[in-house]
This record gives structure tokens, sequence and C-alpha cells, in this order.
């Protein structure tokens, strides 16, 4: 009897059910012999009919070393997401400046043929404000420079592409 209800308490210290310094308090009365109070006899009798035991002491060990397994996984999946979608955001916010970096060249290298096509007469002092790489352009004499790095730009990113793609297949692999 006084093995089975130490190996109870034990079990509950063990889960953290109940009032842990109270039940080590009970465990040691127990162990040197001596009575329990009333109130602590009573404490036993409710905490033990809230809590089952097994009267396997391994088994409620082992119980309690998975649920803090299953903790430690959930805190490093949450860890994970959180790396995951910041890499992503860094990633999406890089993306994003290149794509209108690559529209404003773009904008100013096909300036002829935006003029020609919109049937547009502009003054000069217009197409400084409609086409400011232009203007920065012509006080370096380098008015093909622009369009040759639109040209880049845009051959870029297929390549882009297929690096964000594979990195992507490598993530979903380590995960599946």
């Amino acid at each position: 009897m006084f093995e089975d209800l130490a190996n109870s308490i034990q079990q509950l210290i063990l889960l953290g059910k109940g009032d842990v310094g109270r039940l080590e308090y009970i465990l040691d009365l127990l162990k040197k012999g001596k009575l329990l109070p009333a109130s602590d006899q009573k404490y036993l009798e409710n905490i033990l009919t809230l809590y089952p035991i097994s009267k396997d002491l391994e088994s409620t060990q082992y119980e309690r070393i998975i649920e803090e397994l299953h903790k430690e996984i959930e805190t490093l999946n949450e860890k994970l997401l959180r790396s995951e979608k910041k890499r992503f955001e860094k990633l999406i916010g890089k993306k994003a400046v290149f794509f209108f970096v690559t529209v404003f060249v773009g904008w100013n290298a096909l300036q002829p043929y935006m003029i020609s096509l919109l049937n547009l007469d502009m003054s000069n002092g217009t197409t400084q404000y409609l086409f400011p790489l232009n203007v920065l352009a012509s006080y370096f004499t380098a008015g093909s420079l622009i369009t040759f790095i639109f040209i880049l730009m845009i051959l870029a990113w297929p390549f882009i592409g297929a690096v964000l793609l594979v990195s992507y297949i490598k993530t979903r692999k380590l995960y599946a």
C-alpha cells in the first residue's frame, strides 16, 4: 500500500500535476513513516481521483518525455516558419525593388518608341520630367547605355526566376 501511494505521488510530481511542493512534502512524510495530517490526506484523495495514475512509473516518465519532445518539436516548427517567412519577405522585397528599377530603366530606354507610339510633341522641359534617366545619360554621352542596361535587366529576370524556383524546390524536398 505504501509503495503504491508513493509511486502515485511520484508520478503526479513527474507529470507536474497538482501542487508539486506539497506532493514532495507528503512523499517525504510518508518515507519517514510519519502520519499525514487530515488536510494532506484529503488533498491526496482529491488529486488521485482527479488524475488517475497507472501503476507503472516508467510509462509515466516516458509519457512526460514524449510530451516534452512534442513541445520542443512545436517550438522548432514555429522558429522554422518564422525563419522561412523572414527569408521570403526579404526575397520578395529585393525582387520588388528590382522590378521597379527594371520598369524605370525600361521606361527611359523605350523613350523614342513611347513618344512616337503616343504621337506626342514634347518640349524639352516635359521630356526631362517624364524621362529623367535619359536626361542624366545625355550629360555623360551614354544614351545607348540605358537601352543596354534595360536589355540586361530583362534577361536577368528568367535567371532570377530559375534560381528562386530551384531554391523553392530544394526547401520543399527538405520538409517532405
